[in-house]
């Protein structure tokens, strides 16, 4: 009897030692697990969420935010917190996750969302002003140029104070046709404002606008085609880079505006002679640095004056088509404003 408790002796003392081992190892293996899940879900949901759109990245996450609190909630309200109880934690909040992710990206792809389908193409920038006096006197232009298949950001400048105005598009002179259907229809805009107008791509040709309160008086034509090449003017240290361009007669030119000074607004303007008697194109002023196209409309030959309304002393000449024809005098120097 006791040979033979002494031979069963060494076999529980080897198996002790095994036990002890496992016992240790399990409250390291189980939290390590846990983390290595966790940091698994989370990799899986940035993936999830840098597919979305801002907006619906924002919703996603709060989502599972909220169903990270619930959750957790209901498994804190137990008796007793297991291990079984923490796993079922990690894998609901993992399920609302993928599921919250799953629904964002299947809305998007049917729907369409930021960076979905073609890019979309960067408006072009054109300023309408409807200065004191436009109900009798009419828009300070009567002729805007646009490039064809491009959107356009129409800044409605109506300086008529307590006047209203808008901007109506017609494919056809609504003077000749009463019936003709408007394109693009601009909200009432009681002075002084501003208003930035969206209006979609237009086709090559020549169309119509007028204010729909004064349209006998306040009315223009927009001639869209294909922009014939480009010149570049560059802003730095608060003058332009040159004094004179030259520009063709009878089209429109695009003229890429460089404003290389920080913090600092410029603009283009071009009026008919150095007293600014007629506004024949106004940019819209932009800080730098930055880079902005102008789409000047089609000029008769002659010479015109051209500077920056934010700092006049930046001014120069435009000749068109060669030779001065115009009656415009070389730009004096101005006094800054």
């Amino acid at each position: 009897m006791t040979d033979q408790m002494t031979d069963d002796e060494p076999t529980t003392e080897e198996e002790h030692p095994k036990g002890s081992r496992e016992g240790l190892l399990l409250p390291i293996a189980i939290p390590v697990a846990v983390l290595a899940l966790i940091l698994l879900i989370l990799f899986g949901f940035s993936r999830i969420l840098l597919s979305l759109s801002h907006d619906a990245a924002t919703v996603v996450a709060l989502i599972v935010a909220v169903s990270i609190i619930t959750i957790a909630t209901l498994i804190a309200s137990r008796d007793r917190l297991t291990n079984g109880a923490l796993f079922s934690m990690v894998g609901a909040v993992a399920g609302v996750a993928m599921l919250a992710g799953g629904v964002a990206i299947l809305a998007i792809g049917k729907g369409g969302g930021e960076g979905a389908g073609k890019p979309t193409q960067k408006p072009q920038a054109i300023t309408l002003v409807a200065p004191k006096g436009a109900a009798t006197a009419g828009f300070a232009q009567t002729s805007l140029t646009a490039q064809a298949g491009l959107p356009i950001e129409l800044r409605f400048d109506n300086q008529d104070p307590g006047v209203q105005h808008n901007v109506v598009i017609f494919p056809e002179d609504p003077t000749k046709n009463p019936q003709a259907t408007a394109l693009f229809t601009g909200d009432l805009v009681s002075g002084p404002a501003t208003q930035t107008y969206d209006v979609p791509a237009l086709k090559s040709g020549t169309y119509y606008f007028h204010c729909a309160v004064h349209p006998t008086t306040m009315t223009g034509t927009i001639t869209v085609g294909a922009s014939t090449g480009g010149i570049t003017l560059v802003a730095q240290g608060i003058q332009f880079d040159t004094k004179t361009l030259d520009l063709p007669p009878n089209q429109p030119v695009t003229i890429t505006f460089d404003n290389r000074d920080a913090g600092t607004p410029h603009n283009f303007s071009i009026y008919s002679d150095p007293q600014k008697s007629k506004t024949l194109f106004q940019g819209d002023q932009v800080v730098g640095p930055t880079t902005t196209e102008y789409h000047v409309p089609a000029l008769q030959p002659g010479t015109y004056y051209f500077q920056c309304d934010v700092h006049p002393t930046m001014n120069g000449s435009v000749v068109v088509g060669g030779s001065a024809g115009g009656s415009a005098s070389p730009p004096p120097t101005a006094s800054p404003s």
